[in-house]
C-alpha cells in the first residue's frame, strides 16, 4: 500500500486522494459522491484483477448490509463522470457474474508533500504506477433518502460534463463551484417544552441560505435539499460528506422564556475542522438581527474569496409571521398540485399583507398564478395579467429581485410568446443570482422549447444540482434530457424522483409516457391513469392519457375523455391545445387545427409548446403556417417522448 497522498492520472483524468477530487482533462473538478470515489480508488488499487461485487461492498460499505444497487449506482455515476455508457469499456469493465475491473492505462503517480502541494512531475510510464493506493475508509451511514438525493445531484453535475460542449455557462459554473451546506438548526432541550418553536431552526437555515447564496463563488444548497435533516439527530461531518459540501454550517437554538440563544459553527470538510464558531442572544422580535450578524460572521470566516455581498431581502422585516408565510408558500409551490397551489397563494398573500415590501412573496404570487393555468386549468387571460401585476409589485419593492425576473421571463415565454425577450429576462435573473434553481430551470425550459437542447440540458442539470430534492426540477430535467435524445438518463432520473416522491403526478406522467413508448403499454397506461387522478384530472394528464388510449387501440377511452373535457369547457376553461392533442390522436386533423386556431386566439399557453406537443403534424402546411406565426423554427419541433407515444414513424435518434 502506498502513502495516502498518492494521486493517479489516466486518459487525462486525475484522482487525488488527499483532496478527494476527480478532475477532468481540462482541470475542472468533477463532483462524485464519496462512495463512488471509494469504489474508483479500490478498483485502481486492485487493477490487476477483476474485483468481485461482494469485495467492493465490504470494502466501501464496511460493517453494513447494503443492497447491490448501491454499488450499481456508484459505477453508473463514475461512467457518467467519464462520459461513457454501460457498454463503453475504456475505464471500467463489467465482467458478468464476477464484478468490475479498472482497465485504463495509468499515466503517472504523484505523491503530495507534507504541505499538501504536489512536487514537480516528470512523465512516467505505467511501470512507475504499479504501487497500490491507500483508500481512506469512512463509516458513513447512508439513509435511502440521502443516497437518492446525492445520486440526483451527482447525475446532474456529471451529465452536465458529458452532454455539454463549448465554453462554460453560468449554469455549469454554478454546478461546479465550492459548496456550502447549511443544516437546519437543532433545538436544544428547554425547561418548558411548550417554549420550543419548531419553525425556528428551519427558518434560521433558510435565512442563512438566502443570505449566503449571493456569495461571489459559493454554491449554497437549497432548503429543500437540507430540510430532510430537520428534527433528526445530526452528525454535521457525516451529513456534509453525504451532501458533497466543502463547508457546513451547523447550529442549535435554545429558547427559555423570551430569550433565544443561537449557537453556530462553520466546519471545513472533509475533516470537520472548525473554521469559526459564535453565539448570539436575541429576543423573538430580534431574530432577524441575530441572523444578519450570523450571516456576516460566516461570510467573513469564509475569507474574501467567498465573501457574501451585502444582500438583504425585503422579507426580512420586523414581522416574523410575514417571513414564515413566505417560507410556507415556497414549500407548497415546490410540490405543486391544484390544492397546494391554492394554499401557496394564500400563504404568499399573507406574507404581502403583513409586509408589502416582500418582493419574494410577490414573485411567488406571480409564479403560482402562472402554474395554476397549466396545473389547475385556469384561464390565462385572467391569471397572467394578475401575475404581471404581482411582478410589478415585486420589482417596485426590490428592482434586483431575481425571483421577479424569473416570473417575468416565464410570462413572456408562456403567454407573450416573445422568445428573445424571455431569454434576455431570464439571463438577467441568472446574472442577479446564478445559484437560483428556478432561474436555471426556467432557462432550461425556454431553450428546450426553442430546440436548443444541449444548452437546455446544461441549465436543467444545474437546477437539479442546486436543488436535488425538488421533484419538479428533476422530473422536468428528465423531460429536457429526453428531448435532447438521452433516453437512458431520462429514465434513470425519473426513477430516482419516484423513489423520493412516489405520488408526484408530473413524474408519473412522464414515466408513464416513457414506459408506454418503450413498448410496455399496460404499465404505461396504469401510470398515466394514476397520474391523472393524482393531478385532480387536469386537462394536461387527461389529454395524454387519451392519446395513449388511442395508440393502444382503446379508442373508446380516448373518446370518453374528449367528451369529458368538451363538457367541462362549456362551464369552465379547458385549454384548446389539450383538445387538439386528442383530436390528432383520433385522426381528426381538421378538428385539431380548429382547436389550435382557437388556442392561438385565446393565448392558450400550450401554443408555446406547439413544436413539442404535435410531432405528427409536421409537414402539414397548416402546421407550418402556425409555427411561422408563433415565430418558432423547425428545430423547435418534436419531443422524443411525444414522438414515440404519438407513433411518429421517424423519431429523432436516441443518444445513449
Amino acid at each position: 500500500m502506498s502513502a495516502p497522498g498518492t494521486s493517479y492520472r489516466f486518459a487525462g483524468y486525475r484522482i487525488d486522494a488527499v483532496s478527494r477530487e476527480l478532475r477532468a482533462p481540462d482541470g475542472t473538478s468533477i463532483p462524485v459522491t464519496a462512495k463512488s470515489l471509494d469504489v474508483l480508488l479500490h478498483l485502481i488499487e486492485h487493477r490487476d484483477r477483476v474485483v468481485g461485487k461482494d469485495e467492493l461492498l465490504a470494502a466501501v460499505w464496511p460493517r453494513r448490509v447494503v443492497e447491490e444497487n448501491n454499488l450499481t449506482q456508484a459505477i453508473s455515476a463514475l461512467r457518467h463522470a467519464f462520459g461513457t455508457a454501460a457498454g463503453d469499456h475504456r475505464y471500467i469493465v463489467t465482467v458478468p457474474g464476477r464484478g468490475y475491473r479498472f482497465v485504463a492505462a495509468l499515466e503517472a503517480t504523484v505523491a503530495h508533500t507534507a504541505d499538501g502541494q504536489a512536487p514537480s512531475q516528470s512523465p512516467q510510464g505505467n511501470a512507475a504506477s504499479t504501487t497500490g493506493l491507500h483508500i481512506p475508509r469512512r463509516a458513513v451511514r447512508w439513509g435511502a433518502l440521502a443516497a437518492i438525493t446525492v445520486a440526483l445531484g451527482v447525475a446532474a453535475i456529471s451529465a452536465l460534463e458529458v452532454h455539454s460542449s463549448g465554453t462554460a455557462s453560468q449554469a455549469s459554473t454554478a454546478a461546479a463551484q465550492s459548496t456550502l451546506a447549511i443544516l437546519p438548526f437543532r433545538p436544544v432541550d428547554t425547561a418548558v417544552a411548550a417554549d420550543r418553536d419548531p419553525m425556528l431552526g428551519l427558518g434560521m437555515a433558510d435565512t442563512l441560505i438566502t443570505r449566503l447564496s449571493h456569495a461571489t463563488s459559493l454554491r449554497v444548497l437549497s432548503l429543500a435539499t437540507v430540510q430532510v435533516y430537520a428534527g433528526k439527530p445530526t452528525d454535521p461531518v457525516r451529513d456534509g460528506k453525504m451532501l458533497g459540501a466543502n463547508f457546513v454550517v451547523d447550529g442549535s437554538t435554545q429558547q427559555r422564556g423570551n430569550s433565544i440563544r443561537i449557537n453556530a459553527r462553520l466546519l471545513a470538510m472533509p475533516d470537520g475542522r472548525t473554521v469559526w464558531a459564535g453565539t448570539f442572544d436575541a429576543t423573538p422580535d430580534q431574530v432577524f438581527v441575530a441572523q444578519d450578524a450570523l450571516a456576516e460572521a460566516v461570510s467573513a470566516a469564509l475569507s474574501h474569496k467567498y465573501a457574501a455581498r451585502g444582500f438583504h431581502s425585503p422579507c426580512d422585516g420586523d414581522d416574523i409571521q410575514a417571513y414564515r408565510a413566505d417560507l410556507r408558500g415556497r414549500y407548497l409551490f415546490n410540490r405543486p398540485d391544484p390544492q397546494r397551489l391554492v394554499q401557496a397563494l394564500a400563504a404568499y398573500r399573507e406574507a404581502t399583507r403583513r409586509d408589502p415590501k416582500c418582493a419574494r412573496a410577490w414573485a411567488g404570487i406571480a409564479m403560482v398564478r402562472r402554474a395554476q393555468v397549466i396545473i389547475a386549468d385556469h384561464d390565462p387571460r385572467v391569471e397572467i395579467p394578475l401575475a404581471n401585476a404581482a411582478i410589478e409589485r415585486a420589482l417596485a419593492a426590490n428592482p434586483q429581485s431575481a425571483q421577479a425576473y424569473v416570473a417575468k421571463g416565464f410570462d413572456q415565454f408562456w403567454y407573450g410568446w416573445n422568445w428573445p425577450a424571455a431569454e434576455a429576462t431570464l439571463r438577467h435573473a441568472l446574472a442577479l443570482d446564478p445559484n437560483l434553481p428556478e432561474a436555471n430551470y426556467a432557462m432550461a425550459h425556454l431553450l428546450d422549447n426553442l430546440g436548443r437542447h444541449r444548452e437546455a440540458i446544461k441549465y436543467a442539470h444545474a437546477a437539479a444540482a442546486l436543488d436535488p430534492l425538488a421533484p419538479a426540477y428533476n422530473a422536468l430535467a428528465a423531460r429536457f434530457v429526453d428531448d435532447g435524445g438521452f433516453a437512458t438518463e431520462a429514465r434513470q432520473r425519473l426513477d430516482e424522483v419516484l423513489k423520493l416522491e412516489p405520488d408526484f403526478w408530473l413524474a408519473l406522467l412522464f414515466h408513464g409516457e416513457m414506459t408506454f413508448a418503450n413498448g410496455d403499454q399496460a404499465t404505461g397506461l396504469r401510470e398515466l391513469e394514476r397520474a391523472t387522478e393524482l393531478s385532480g384530472r387536469n386537462s394536461q394528464t387527461l389529454s395524454r392519457l387519451a392519446v395513449a388510449y388511442a395508440r393502444s387501440g382503446r379508442r373508446g377511452g380516448a373518446v370518453r375523455i374528449l367528451e369529458e373535457l368538451e363538457a367541462r369547457s362549456r362551464t369552465s376553461y379547458v385549454p384548446p391545445t389539450t383538445l387538439a392533442m386528442i383530436q390528432v390522436a383520433l385522426g381528426n386533423r381538421d378538428s385539431a387545427f380548429d382547436m389550435l386556431e382557437r388556442a392561438y386566439a385565446q393565448h392558450d399557453i400550450g401554443m408555446a409548446f406547439l413544436g413539442l406537443w404535435f410531432p405528427t403534424l409536421q409537414g402539414d402546411p397548416r402546421y407550418v403556417a402556425l409555427m411561422q406565426r408563433m415565430h418558432l423554427t423547425a428545430r423547435s419541433a418534436s419531443s422524443s417522448i411525444a414522438q414515440r407515444v404519438a407513433g411518429d414513424p421517424q423519431p429523432r435518434p436516441i443518444r445513449d
